[in-house]
């Protein structure tokens, strides 16, 4: 029988270039300085390309004058060797406005019984058939 961690890496092999990219970007945001983490909602890497969204316009624009401080994050992580597989040509910055959703009104609704239902029908045959079905539930 095998153990779970064999059945596990199993199951995650396909993916195993994806989580180790996944766990890098995490390790990126990480090493940032604070006054930008806290704005960063999302960062990926797609071709040579690092695409990061923020929650504020102020700070995409900071991000994107101060890139070169990203770059060293990256370098340093290289000379570590930790995130080898990332190769970073471009860094694009982006922010998209987001409406926060309210809340919701009280919904209110009544119930009424069954029994209790307008007759609406306009031809004398339905409105019978309607009535029978009102003295059934009565």
């Amino acid at each position: 029988m095998k153990k779970a961690s064999e059945i596990i890496s199993h199951i995650l092999a396909p993916f195993d270039d994806k989580i180790t990219i996944h766990r890098c970007l995490k390790k990126i945001i990480t090493l940032m300085p604070t006054k930008y983490k806290k704005y960063i909602k999302s960062i990926t890497y797609k071709g040579e390309t690092l695409y990061i969204r923020v929650s504020h316009p102020a700070i995409r624009q900071e991000l994107f004058y101060k890139r070169h401080e990203i770059f060293s994050i990256l370098k340093t992580m290289h000379n570590h060797g930790i995130c080898k597989n990332i190769k970073v040509s471009k860094i694009v910055t982006n922010y998209k406005y987001t409406h926060n959703p309210s809340v919701p009104k009280d919904i209110k609704f009544y119930l009424k019984n069954a029994k209790d239902f307008e007759n609406r029908a306009k031809t004398p045959e339905i409105k019978k058939i309607f009535d029978e079905i009102r003295e059934i539930l009565k």
